[in-house]
């Protein structure tokens, strides 16, 4: 009789612990409960009414003369939706990068991760962004996909697919030190920057764009010789125009007319240097597909030789895809075939970095 009392009073205390813990549960203030990437288990299709934009992306590159770039990367993410923002992703096309770093200003910064695929790498950032508010970040890595070198002239190339709609667009380029614009039959740039200028050492350039929607493309790139590179083209571009607002009238035309002869001097030593090496011909890195650059990237890492089905074989392209893409590299003067037999062997036409 005894025991079955004793028994019969610890299930009540059992029950009134049970109690309790759904009591404090369900009354938890919000200001405790626990950030919704935080919580073991939750899943995305919980989240309701999740929707968000960027008020602002401001890009900043800083190129060196090893082809490395410095990245800056600011976003200001606004919640449009009606739930709390608990991660949001960010998309490089580029798969090398090092020394990620990340700063939060107004909004909680709990963790990241990087997704590396095959041709891009996707940062996704877990916050906690409630609806109505603008949490800021800055992003901040270097890599060496940015720019392709072919021989002593460098192509810089940036490429972003915009996956959620974008208030103000901006892009900063400063070129290493030293450098200069030119131009082999084609523009030294795309598409025509907002404004340039230079501080005396390095060329800068700078792109804006207002409203930008999901879905859009966008791509950049810049032709440039890095310094004492002998003149690439007879078309050359003097690291001009500066922002010189305080000039007199008079200084200006000091500048203009030093600009004109400087581009005159130029011109000439060009045209002397290409008669002096008659038959030499210019070849300017046009924009490459990825399958272009990957496969320029196994011809240099194989010797500079390889067959075709080698290359179908290392990137798992069709036998189609690859002859398609081979050909385009050789109508670009980057690559050269010649046939052994059955067999295609590929070539590169002279000594590519990529």
């Amino acid at each position: 009789m005894l025991r079955g009392l004793a028994w019969l009073h610890e299930l009540r205390s059992f029950a009134l612990v049970v109690l309790l813990g759904l009591l404090v549960a369900t009354c938890l203030p919000h200001w405790l409960q626990f950030p919704p990437l935080l919580v073991e288990g939750e899943t995305s299709s919980s989240v309701k009414d999740v929707s968000y934009r960027l008020v602002e992306e401001k890009v900043n590159v800083v190129l060196s003369e090893s082809g490395e770039a410095e990245f800056s990367v600011f976003l200001s993410v606004e919640n449009l939706g009606s739930e709390s923002i608990s991660s949001f992703s960010f998309v490089l096309e580029v798969t090398n990068i090092s020394g990620l770093s990340i700063v939060n200003f107004s909004a909680p910064l709990y963790s990241y991760r990087t997704d590396v695929r095959r041709y891009d790498t996707i940062i996704t950032i877990n916050t906690l962004i409630l609806p109505g508010e603008v949490g800021n970040f800055s992003l901040s890595f270097a890599t060496s996909q940015a720019v392709m070198i072919l021989y002593t002239y460098s192509q810089f190339v940036f490429r972003e697919k915009v996956e959620v709609d974008v208030g103000k667009f901006i892009l900063e380029v400063w070129l290493p030190p030293r450098c200069f614009l030119y131009s082999g039959g084609a523009e030294p740039f795309y598409p025509e920057p907002t404004s340039n200028f230079t501080d005396g050492e390095r060329l800068f350039f700078k792109w804006e764009y207002d409203g930008l929607t999901a879905g859009d493309y966008l791509i950049f790139f810049l032709y440039y010789s890095p310094s004492g590179a002998e003149p690439a083209s007879s078309v050359a571009i003097v690291p001009l125009p500066m922002y010189f607002s305080p000039l007199s009238p008079a200084c200006a035309l000091v500048v203009a007319a030093g600009s004109a002869l400087c581009a005159v001097s130029v011109i000439g030593a060009v045209l002397f240097y290409k008669r002096r090496r008659k038959g030499f011909s210019d070849v300017v890195f046009p924009l490459l597909s990825d399958a272009e650059r990957e496969v320029l990237k196994l011809l240099s890492d194989s010797g500079g030789v390889m067959s075709q089905r080698e290359i179908q074989s290392k990137t798992g392209y069709s036998k189609a895809k690859v002859s398609v893409t081979v050909n385009m590299l050789e109508k670009k003067g980057l690559v050269e075939r010649e046939a052994r037999g059955r067999m295609r062997i590929v070539r590169l036409s002279g000594k590519v970095k990529v």
